[in-house]
C-alpha cells in the first residue's frame, strides 16, 4: 500500500472518511443557518446593507454545495465505497484551497484562522488519498 493508506487501518480511514463527512455537512449546514457567520469566518466583513444581503445569499450559495457533497460521501460511505469518497475527498481539497485563498484576500490577510483552513485542507487531501487507495 502506498503512503498514507499504510498508516491506519481499512476501518480507520472509513472513520475518517464519516469524520470528514460530517464536518463538510456541519460548515454547509453553518452557511445557510448563520450566513453572516459563516461570511466572518472567510473573513468576509460587509460594510452596507446591500453587501449583506449579497454576503447572505452567496453563504448559502456556498452551503448547499458543502451539503450536496456531504450527502455524497455520506451515500458512499453507507455503500461502502472507500475508493469514491477518497476521490470526492480529494477533488475537495480544491474548494479547502480556495476558501482559504478567498480569506488571505479579505481585510485580516493571514489572522483569524487561516491556518486552521489550510490544516484542514492538509487533513481533507490525506484523508482522501488515504481512502482512495483502499
Amino acid at each position: 500500500m502506498a503512503f498514507p493508506n499504510r498508516l491506519l487501518a481499512h476501518s480507520t480511514w472509513r472513520l475518517i472518511g464519516l469524520g470528514l463527512t460530517g464536518t463538510v455537512f456541519s460548515l454547509g449546514v453553518l452557511s445557510i443557518l448563520a450566513p453572516s457567520v459563516a461570511a466572518d469566518s472567510l473573513g468576509v466583513a460587509p460594510t452596507t446593507s446591500e453587501g449583506r444581503e449579497i454576503t447572505a445569499k452567496s453563504m448559502v450559495f456556498l452551503g448547499i454545495r458543502d451539503v450536496a457533497a456531504a450527502a455524497a460521501l455520506f451515500w458512499y460511505y453507507c455503500e461502502k465505497k472507500e475508493k469514491e469518497m477518497g476521490v470526492l475527498l480529494t477533488a475537495w481539497t480544491i474548494v479547502c484551497i480556495v476558501d482559504t485563498w478567498v480569506t488571505i484576500q479579505g481585510p485580516r490577510g493571514w489572522d483569524k484562522g487561516v491556518w486552521g483552513l489550510c490544516g484542514g485542507a492538509l487533513v481533507v487531501a490525506a484523508g482522501g488519498l488515504g481512502l482512495l487507495q483502499s
